[in-house]
């Protein structure tokens, strides 16, 4: 099953309310580049309250996504240590960041597994201590397809 794969990446995005969508509230409103310049960190995704999706409709909160790593591509647990790894030291930062802006810190997992083969899902002291410490919350976003030749045996 040579497939199965995942990655984990960083992410601060606003807080804010369903309603027809979801809204940021007003202080979780914050402008990405100010992230970037702040973590001396470069996102590979971002997004401002007031863009424009590719669709023509408007984003209506921001967030900023960062140390994405693909290590191990079935190790989360490795995968979540080189994603905090230059992160650790800018808990200060993020703390700061937190106060000014009402966001939530994410650090989320995409598993994307096909058949029976799965990712090792686990979380040392390290990754714990981290997520303690700047209230980051760990997100599993999976995805699960069957096995290609119609074979769902054990699924």
């Amino acid at each position: 099953m040579e497939k199965t794969n995942s990655y984990t990446y960083f992410a601060i995005k606003s807080n804010g309310q369903f309603d027809n969508g979801f809204i940021a509230y007003e202080k979780g409103i914050f402008a990405p580049q100010e992230l970037t310049h702040t973590l001396g960190i470069q996102p590979f995704s971002y997004w401002a309250y007031g863009d424009k999706r590719i669709d023509g409709s408007v984003y209506r909160f921001s967030t900023w996504s960062a140390e994405k790593s693909e290590a191990g591509k079935l190790d989360v647990e490795a995968q979540c240590k080189e994603t905090i790894r230059n992160l650790k030291n800018k808990i200060p930062q993020l703390l700061q960041i937190k106060e000014r802006y009402d966001v939530n810190f994410i650090l989320t997992i995409v598993p994307s597994i096909y058949g029976d083969e799965q990712p090792w899902l686990s979380f040392d002291e390290e990754i714990i201590e981290f997520c303690y410490l700047t209230g980051t919350i760990i997100d599993v976003d999976m995805y699960i397809y069957p096995l290609e030749n119609g074979n769902e045996e054990g699924m």
